[in-house]
């Protein structure tokens, strides 16, 4: 677990967008996750969860953990907290630690996390999409004209699409931040920045026509966004792997 945490709590896997970090806490919350806290120096876990979410109060509330042999804590040494969403870890400090009354119950506050992390995997696996699954995607660029494309592969932290090459306009580049990304999946509507990757050699069409494929990063993505691509992709894994296409 060591390991995880020097790993997690680096600013590469910082949540910079603040609703979508908040977003992480409810959710947490609404569904008791399991919570392992983390004291400084120690090499097991307490656990606990993740009670209440309070944003005009600017506070956590969460369970007294059980004591647990080997783990020295006084109640208001900041704790190191880890949970898994939707099958990744994150993590969150846990300051400025107090008892209260909760519900007619005995539990603990601490200050709103300024800082979520997100341990992504590598980032995130990719799945080729189903079809149909995917609607047209439209790349909106910056000091040029949409450009119309259609998913080859899908993962929470990005795609590939086919393009037809931009005519009358600058190339598309790997660097280059689009203001919006749109497409539907499964008939929600969806929409991002998002950042080339990467853009690869054209593919030639037996109608002599050509599509460019790129490879796109979602950026600034809001919670609502992150949670229908993640279990689209977790769901479409599972549809593979078990032989349904």
């Amino acid at each position: 677990m060591k390991h995880l945490l020097d790993v997690l709590f680096t600013e590469k896997h910082r949540l910079t967008a603040r609703r979508r970090a908040l977003g992480v806490l409810h959710e947490l919350s609404k569904r008791r996750e399991r919570l392992n806290l983390f004291v400084e120096g120690a090499s097991r876990e307490l656990p606990s969860l993740l009670l209440e979410v309070d944003e005009d109060a600017g506070c956590v509330v969460f369970d007294i953990p059980p004591a647990v042999d080997g783990v020295a804590w006084d109640e208001h040494e900041p704790l190191l907290a880890i949970a898994r969403h939707d099958g990744l870890f994150v993590g969150f400090a846990l300051e400025e630690i107090e008892r209260i009354d909760w519900n007619g119950a005995v539990a603990l506050q601490a200050q709103l996390p300024p800082r979520v992390y997100n341990l992504q995997r590598r980032h995130h696996f990719r799945v080729p999409v189903g079809s149909g699954d995917v609607s047209a995607v439209v790349l909106v660029r910056q000091g040029a004209a949409a450009l119309n494309g259609r998913c080859h592969d899908l993962s929470a932290g990005g795609m590939r699409v086919l393009v037809t090459p931009p005519t009358g306009d600058f190339a598309l580049r790997a660097g280059e931040q689009l203001a919006e990304l749109r497409f539907q999946l499964k008939g929600t509507a969806l929409q991002t920045a998002a950042r080339v990757q990467h853009v690869e050699e054209p593919v030639p069409l037996p109608n002599g026509q050509a599509l460019l494929p790129v490879g796109l990063e979602f950026i600034d993505k809001s919670f609502s966004f992150d949670q229908a691509v993640v279990r689209y992709v977790q769901q479409r894994d599972r549809d593979l792997l078990s032989g349904r296409n």
